[in-house]
């Protein structure tokens, strides 16, 4: 199993991230392939998140992480985007695997505070 970003993996994220950058909940929301566990709560995170990466205008460093989960195989990956000057924007998906055709799912979208910077 790699523990690097698939090509499939990569387009979702970059799918989700322009999304969010043009400010669009709908096309933001196509993009999991299983359900939100809560729609209110992932359009509240969205609503909250968007705007700080719209107003970075693409001024952030990304770093990533994947994370394999030992039960199933299945991948976590976590997502940073650190956009100056204190708030970092986290996305988390889930994948059933790096395959072409795996299933991308959206776990969350938030805002931390990053008091290193």
């Amino acid at each position: 199993m790699s523990t690097t970003i698939s090509q499939a993996e990569s387009a979702r994220i970059e799918s989700a991230i322009q999304a969010a950058v043009s400010g669009s909940w709908e096309e933001f929301a196509k993009l999991t392939d299983e359900p939100f566990p809560n729609d209110a709560s992932m359009k509240e995170q969205f609503e909250d998140s968007y705007p700080r990466l719209k107003q970075a205008r693409g001024n952030w460093q990304m770093t990533s992480d994947i994370g394999i989960v030992p039960e199933d195989g299945t991948r976590v990956i976590t997502v940073i985007l650190k956009a100056p000057p204190n708030v970092d924007i986290v996305l988390t998906l889930h994948s059933t695997s790096d395959r072409d055709d795996s299933a991308i799912s959206i776990w969350t979208f938030f805002q931390q505070l990053n008091l290193d910077d």
